[in-house]
């Protein structure tokens, strides 16, 4: 009796969350941002929060369901398009919309929003003064990333650790570099990355260094965090479980995926 009780309380645990799915999320959005309209700001969070309450209890998703969350990822392209945060539509789209990239062949971003955070730049000023402390002991100069602990051994590595997070970003304990907190559009792309060095040594005796980052477009599921992205809409804000986003990916909705993005520098020791 115990289990069938069990079975019965989970068969109707969300019934008190039931809500509609709304058939243009991108429409109530529009609505909620540019005329702070609650109601439509509430009509989305309802439905996240009953979607949420059955991704728990693993209840059986409806079309209706499954197509509200792609088009809510779709309508975060569109957002992100119009405010200036193309890298975060781009990969937002291709979460719903891609064949979830391996690492051997990641989606290509574009790698300025990278280029211009102070912390990546310093990073790479960092990193150089390695690959010409390694090249001057004739040592391979090949590739490592900004977490290689000899790198960040260095006392010039170590300055990356104290720089101000807020305004600039900074190194983590585990060489994982963080965004600056006021850098929106990076930090709706990838908020924590690494950044890794492919050189070599032209016979010009210059240093041609590729610059990349690689990570993985996913996100952490119910039984790990209890994470939420929050989308600003108007004076309100849409809070989207990551538990959710990730659970998208077990029916059949989205797909993890590799991106990178890469750029080119030539430099003399």
């Amino acid at each position: 009796m115990g289990s069938m009780q069990q079975l019965k309380k989970t068969a109707t645990s969300c019934l008190t969350l039931k809500a509609d799915m709304p058939m243009s999320p991108l429409w109530n959005m529009a609505k909620a941002a540019k005329r702070n309209s609650a109601n439509d700001l509430k009509y989305l969070q309802d439905a996240i929060n009953f979607l949420t309450c059955k991704a728990k209890e693993k209840h059986k998703f409806s079309g209706d369901d499954k197509e509200f969350l792609k088009e809510v990822y779709e309508a975060f392209w569109w957002g992100g398009s119009y405010n200036g945060y193309k890298e975060a539509a781009q990969l937002a789209n291709h979460y719903v919309n891609g064949t979830g990239n391996p690492k051997t062949k990641p989606l290509s971003i574009n790698s300025g929003v990278y280029e211009t955070s102070k912390i990546v730049i310093a990073t790479m000023d960092a990193m150089k003064k390695y690959i010409a402390e390694l090249a001057a002991q004739n040592k391979s100069i090949t590739s490592f990333r900004c977490d290689n602990v000899q790198f960040r051994s260095r006392p010039y590595s170590k300055k990356l650790t104290k720089m101000n997070y807020k305004t600039e970003g900074k190194m983590k304990p585990s060489g994982v570099l963080e965004a600056a907190q006021n850098n929106i559009r990076l930090h709706r792309t990838d908020g924590h990355f690494y950044l890794q060095a492919l050189s070599a040594i032209k016979n010009s005796g210059e240093i041609r260094t590729t610059w990349r980052i690689d990570s993985l477009y996913d996100f952490e599921p119910f039984s790990k965090q209890n994470y939420y992205t929050n989308i600003p809409l108007g004076s309100g804000t849409l809070k989207l479980p990551d538990g959710l986003s990730e659970y998208m990916t077990k029916i059949g909705v989205a797909k993890a995926f590799w991106y990178r993005a890469e750029w080119f520098e030539n430099w003399r020791p």
